[in-house]
Parts: structure tokens; C-alpha cells; sequence
């Protein structure tokens, strides 16, 4: 049996989706019923992973656990939640998993790496989360060096860290779901110097059973495809056969005008023009040699989302 956390969130649910492809078993632990999940036949069990009693009747031996579920704060002022779901939450996983003797599969984040100004970016040799500067990145950080730490003493894991990831099935939608929504619905748009590393939501989903069905107990960076934000944008205006009027915007204006919006914030901001310049070498010697182009990812993803978010 899969058990899968954070069925409801978009790496997850194409996770789930994935695994009823190849006829397997599948059970999601949610806090509450998603639209998401409907007509997938699946056992869905709702419930609090800080609830002893119904994570131990929920996880059994054997059972290959996927670890997806996580609080990503954009505005970085969730401190508390932060820490509570992606620290605390994963490690009453992790350490139910190392009673247990289950399979782990931990999805962190390539932003719980330290990372330098230049250069490419591979898996680390140790994290620090104290060199980090937002909550979401600190807290999956430390749940990521537990995990380390308890696999050099015997659990069976495997930590992978996806890139920014986009793609189909993106139902609340995520931030990069939203971003492209928004490009998609406006001719003039505004773009900042930066960008980021993308992969397909399909292709992490692909990679994180082939790890869950591996021997493998090691941390893997996922990425594919570097873009800054101006080659994304048209990107976007190509896929849509519409005309953008993509205007350049200096990035002090742009920290001016996040202090007027709840749309965006600083730490959004930061995180382009920070180095995304993600190795893909490990991923492709040991979970997926061919990755999907990044055109035919942004050409699904806007088919995709032209018809689950009508206007």
C-alpha cells in the first residue's frame, strides 16, 4: 500500500494520480475531503498527523509512505505554522516510518539548500538551516537534516528536492499556477530580473515512485529547465498565440509596490533573483533520464488550467 500525505496539494495529488496509472493501492492521509480527489478510487482517510492514534492505524509495516504535505509561506510571517507542518508534522512521519520499518519518501525543497550567489547548485554535503532566511525554507530544512540523520542509523528514506514545479492538476492552484493564470489573463504584464529552475509536475511524480520502489537512501535534487522570468512570460504568449506587452520593471520599484499589494511579497521577490541554477545529474543517472520539454509542459499547463479556471 501507498500512503501518500498532501494528496490534496498539486505535487501530491499528480503523485496519487500517477500510482492509480499503474493499478496500485493507494491511501491518502488529508485533514479534510478536496474536490481534488474525486472519482479516484482511492481510500481516503481524514484525520491530524499529530494524532498518535490515527497516524499508527493509518501507516502500517510495509507500507511505502510518500511524505508530500507541506505549509509553504509566501508572505514569511507563518512562523509557527511553519514549523509545526514541515518540521513537527514530518517528524512524527519520519519516526513512526523508522518504528515501523516503512519505506520513506521525503519531498523537501531545493529552498532548504544553502546555496552560493554563482554557480551550479548540487545536493549538499550538510544543511544548515541557520543560513537560511525564510520560515518555509528554515523549517523544511531542519525536517531534512532529521531525516539525514536518522538515515545514517537505519531508516530507509530518500529525500528529493523539487525545483519549481508546474504543470496539470493544479487545483488550488500554486503560486506558479496562479503567476501563469495571471499572465495568461492580462495583455500587459510586468517583468523582474530573475528567474527559476522548472521541472514538470508529471516528471516529479514519475520520479518520486520510481525512488519509493528503489533502493536507493540518499537526497536527490529534481529540475529540468532554467528561465528567467522574461522568457517565461513568452513562453506563456506563445502557448496562448496572444500578444503580452511584457514591460521591464526595476527590482526597488518592484519592493515598493509589494508594500501595496498582498498579491506578492519580499521574499517572492528574492527568491528569482536568487541563484536557480539546480544540478540534474543524480536525478538523471538514477530516476529519469528524459525529462518533458519545458514548451510542452507550459502548453499542457495552460490547456489545463484554460479549463478547470473558467472566468
Amino acid at each position: 500500500m501507498y500512503i501518500v500525505t498532501g494528496a490534496t496539494g498539486h505535487i501530491g495529488n499528480n503523485v496519487v494520480r500517477y500510482l492509480v496509472s499503474l493499478n496500485q493501492e493507494v491511501s491518502v492521509l488529508v485533514r479534510k475531503y478536496d474536490d481534488s480527489l474525486k472519482d479516484l478510487p482511492i481510500d481516503i482517510k481524514i484525520g491530524d498527523v499529530f494524532n498518535r492514534t490515527f497516524l499508527d492505524e493509518a501507516i502500517n509495516p510495509g507500507d511505502i509512505v510518500i511524505h508530500c504535505a507541506g505549509f509553504i509561506d509566501l508572505m514569511n510571517i507563518e512562523k509557527y505554522q511553519s514549523f509545526r507542518t514541515n518540521y513537527l508534522g514530518t517528524k512524527r512521519i519520519t519516526d513512526l516510518c523508522l518504528r515501523k520499518n516503512n519505506r520513506l519518501v521525503y519531498v523537501s525543497s531545493v529552498d532548504a539548500i544553502p546555496k552560493s550567489k554563482r554557480g551550479l547548485v548540487s545536493e549538499p554535503l550538510e544543511l544548515n538551516p541557520k543560513q537560511l532566511k525564510t520560515y518555509y525554507a528554515k523549517s523544511k530544512a531542519l525536517a531534512t537534516d532529521y531525516i539525514m540523520d536518522l538515515m545514517r542509523t537505519g531508516l530507509n528514506a530518500v529525500i528529493l528536492y523539487p525545483s519549481a514545479v508546474i504543470g496539470i492538476h493544479d487545483y488550488k492552484p500554486s503560486a506558479a499556477g496562479r503567476e501563469i493564470l495571471s499572465v495568461m489573463n492580462h495583455r500587459i504584464v510586468y517583468s523582474l530580473r530573475g528567474g527559476y529552475n522548472f521541472i514538470d509536475v508529471r516528471d516529479v511524480a514519475k520520479a518520486i515512485v520510481i525512488a519509493s520502489n528503489s533502493s536507493i537512501n540518499d537526497h536527490i535534487i529534481l529540475s529540468n529547465t532554467d528561465r528567467t522570468i522574461h522568457q517565461l512570460y513568452l513562453s506563456i504568449e506563445k502557448a496562448t498565440n496572444t500578444k503580452k506587452f511584457i514591460i521591464p520593471i526595476p527590482s526597488f520599484i518592484a519592493r515598493l509596490a509589494v508594500l501595496f499589494t498582498p498579491r506578492y511579497s519580499q521574499m517572492m521577490i528574492s527568491a528569482i533573483q536568487d541563484n536557480y541554477h539546480y544540478s540534474n545529474e543524480k536525478m538523471k543517472k538514477y530516476l529519469l533520464p528524459t525529462l518533458t520539454p519545458f514548451e510542452k509542459t507550459i502548453e499542457d499547463t495552460i490547456t489545463w488550467l484554460s479549463s478547470y479556471y473558467k472566468k
